[in-house]
């Protein structure tokens, strides 16, 4: 009897430890896929060319008079959201009610979006695709004379350096790409001279 009775504890423990080591093996199975899934998401690469974990800044210098004028666009990251080509001018109505933009690519009107013009540098331009907090456009840094300035967008997809005249002198070019660098945009992807 001892040993029918010893058999079947013996059995029933054996059954015990084994349900306890499935759900063991389970839970830490599940918390491994939930850690793997957070890992995931932690290193998923941005959807832009900028750190979003770096702040974005916004120019102490700008005022919508500063801004207003005709810009040429001398270097540029390439997006989908807005028009690329060489030679791209804006048109910048930021001292104007209603404020503007106005993309051109040679003669040929790209885009023409209202814009709300915020006084620190922030610029929303009122299109389906740019109406967003993370697309709005950063005035990052202007010179002293508005004669340069570098924009970009918090979400990092894209980033512009303008100048009032087509041409640019090397050392401004390379201080406008520090102010990139300095708010975590991706220098080696910022193609060089005209888009």
């Amino acid at each position: 009897m001892k040993n029918s009775v010893g058999g079947a504890v013996g059995i029933t423990s054996v059954k015990r430890r084994y349900y306890v080591g499935a759900r063991r093996a389970v839970g830490l199975g599940a918390l491994y896929l939930c850690a793997a899934l957070l890992a995931g998401c932690a290193t998923a690469p941005a959807p832009g060319f900028r750190d979003a974990g770096v702040p974005i800044t916004a120019t102490t210098r700008f005022t919508p008079v500063a801004f207003s004028g005709r810009w040429h666009v001398i270097e540029a990251y390439p997006s989908a959201l807005f028009p690329g080509c060489a030679g791209q001018t804006w048109e910048a109505a930021t001292a104007e009610a209603p404020a503007r933009l106005t993309v051109r690519c040679g003669a040929a009107v790209a885009l023409d979006v209202p814009l709300a013009v915020n006084p620190r540098g922030v610029l929303q331009a009122g299109s389906s695709d740019l109406n967003r907090a993370d697309r709005a456009l950063w005035v990052m840094w202007m010179d002293e004379d508005a004669r340069t300035a570098v924009i970009g967008t918090p979400g990092g997809e894209m980033g512009w350096i303008v100048n009032r005249t087509p041409d640019l002198r090397g050392d401004r070019l390379a201080a406008a790409r520090e102010i990139m660098d300095f708010n975590g945009y991706n220098l080696a992807a910022l193609p060089r001279g005209a888009q």
